[in-house]
């Protein structure tokens, strides 16, 4: 992915040696001067919890959050674009910005094409590395009218050790929410999720063959995740989003970036998941 150079100190340095050579230009012309120095240069991502403000029916149980990626692509003469990639869907955006105490005040739409889509209102902080802001639904009926977002400046680089993380065992493999819709049993992570690494080492049969369906399938998807993939899947989306602190969206599809072993491991981990037995205990973990 290509990442965006701010280059606010040198525009600090620059501006500087500029108002002493040319004192009489006007306070708007300097300060214009300053705004377009401070504007990235390329494609910078932002990633963090999409959350819900105002839910129109509670009843259907939708996401309250997932990870979103926000990406710049283009910032300049006053207008914006980029695109959003959450839950397994990516989509452009464009619009307007102002600048306001260092800060780009941005106004963008989506195009409208999906029912998902709508408008962003957010303040870019290219010093602080921040996007806060808004997501309102064009679609007023939809479960989630309004998302609020507070994202943090990340490049993505992958790393085939990233570990799964411990607090994963013993965790639902499903949504609580859909848990309680199911009884109030739900399949759950063991510790043999943390055995071993499908995208370092190649696996072995006897490796895999007592596992759990759930560990399986968490281990396949971990290949997955490390490479940046967004789930459409529910269930991963919410193991990922909300325990593994590395993982980050940034791409649809994933399969020319696996590698080979990747590619094996795949392969034994599916097949073996499409006919062990899921496992469940008493308390519906």
């Amino acid at each position: 992915m290509k990442t965006l150079t701010f280059v606010a100190a040198l525009s600090s340095m620059l501006f500087a040696c500029t108002e002493e050579k040319q004192n009489n230009k006007s306070a708007n012309e300097i300060q214009s001067v300053k705004t377009e120095m401070a504007k990235p240069e390329m494609l910078k991502s932002y990633i963090g919890s999409f959350e819900a403000e105002v839910v129109n029916n509670h009843a259907k149980s939708p996401t309250y959050a997932n990870k979103i990626n926000v990406s710049v692509t283009s910032l300049k003469d006053g207008k914006i674009t980029g695109y959003s990639l959450i839950a397994g869907n990516q989509q452009t955006f464009e619009g307007t910005y102002t600048v306001n105490a260092g800060k780009f005040d941005v106004k963008a739409k989506e195009p409208g094409t999906d029912k998902h889509d709508g408008r962003f209102e957010f303040s870019l902080d290219t010093i602080g590395k921040k996007v806060i802001g808004k997501w309102y639904s064009f679609d007023t009926t939809i479960d989630v009218t309004v998302r609020t977002y507070t994202l943090d400046e990340k490049t993505f680089s992958y790393d085939a050790n990233l570990p799964l993380p411990e607090i994963l065992v013993g965790m639902p493999f499903y949504d609580p929410k859909l848990e309680e819709a199911e009884g109030g049993r739900g399949e759950g992570i063991t510790k043999d999720v943390l055995k071993v690494n499908p995208s370092v080492a190649q696996l072995s049969k006897a490796q895999v063959e007592n596992m759990y369906k759930g560990d399986l399938e968490v281990l396949r998807n971990s290949i997955y995740a490390r490479h940046g993939y967004s789930f459409r899947n529910r269930k991963m989306r919410y193991l990922f989003d909300n325990y593994a602190d590395w993982y980050m969206p940034v791409s649809l599809n994933v399969e020319n970036e696996l590698t080979e072993i990747e590619k094996k491991n795949i392969d034994l981990l599916k097949r073996y998941e499409n006919h062990a037995d899921k496992y469940y205990d008493e308390f519906g973990r």
